[in-house]
């Protein structure tokens, strides 16, 4: 999807949790999914007639709900020097993850994704390079190269932007013109949802 589109979609990350209580009124808690999904949605109103085209054209290309697509959350679409691992000179490949903490339990996201040249791996602080050092998977998957495994010890981390893969909720794109005015359109509640392999 356009970049100028997605930033106009808002939402995020999604647990689902079963609450019920008893008579004494204690709530017990059951976490149905340990990942989160990811739902956004468009609700634009006055937007320009041009910016709401180019989103229709890409609904088309998607065929709707039938195709899924990579989309740029603006707000959260960067992993900036996160540990994805520590070296025992045995291991050469790591996933690429993203860390959310608080401090008590931390979250680790699998980031599939990965936007073409804005991936940085380091070792112990040093830079490495794409193809002399490592490689790459359309997966996320780093792999060191013989003879450059991570010794034992060693701190990998890694900084890139990444893309969250989704697809259209529903098969429905219902644009309406306000105030007779050709120029702008509005375009309620149109949502995707991340796609998890």
């Amino acid at each position: 999807m356009p970049e100028s589109v997605s930033v106009g979609f808002k939402g995020g990350p999604r647990f689902i949790t079963t609450k019920a209580r008893s008579a004494s009124q204690r709530t017990r808690r059951l976490q149905n999914t340990s990942i989160a999904r990811h739902y956004y949605s468009w609700s634009q109103k006055n937007r320009d007639a041009v910016l709401i085209a180019t989103l229709r054209d890409f609904f088309y290309d998607r065929r709707g709900d039938f195709k899924v697509f990579l989309m740029k959350d603006w707000t959260d679409f960067q992993c900036i020097a996160c540990q994805i691992g520590i070296g025992d000179g045995v291991q050469a490949a790591f996933q690429a993850t993203k860390t959310y903490t608080a401090g008590f339990n931390p979250y680790v996201r699998i980031i599939r994704h990965i936007k073409a040249g804005t991936l940085v791996v380091k070792v112990d602080g040093v830079t490495k390079t794409l193809t002399t050092h490592y490689t790459v998977s359309d997966t996320g998957l780093i792999t060191f190269t013989v003879g450059n495994i991570p010794v034992d010890g060693a701190l990998i981390t890694q900084s890139c932007e990444f893309y969250v893969p989704v697809a259209f909720e529903g098969d429905a794109f219902e644009p309406s013109i306000p105030y007779t005015l050709p120029d702008v359109l509005d375009l309620d509640n149109l949502q995707v949802v991340e796609d998890i392999p």
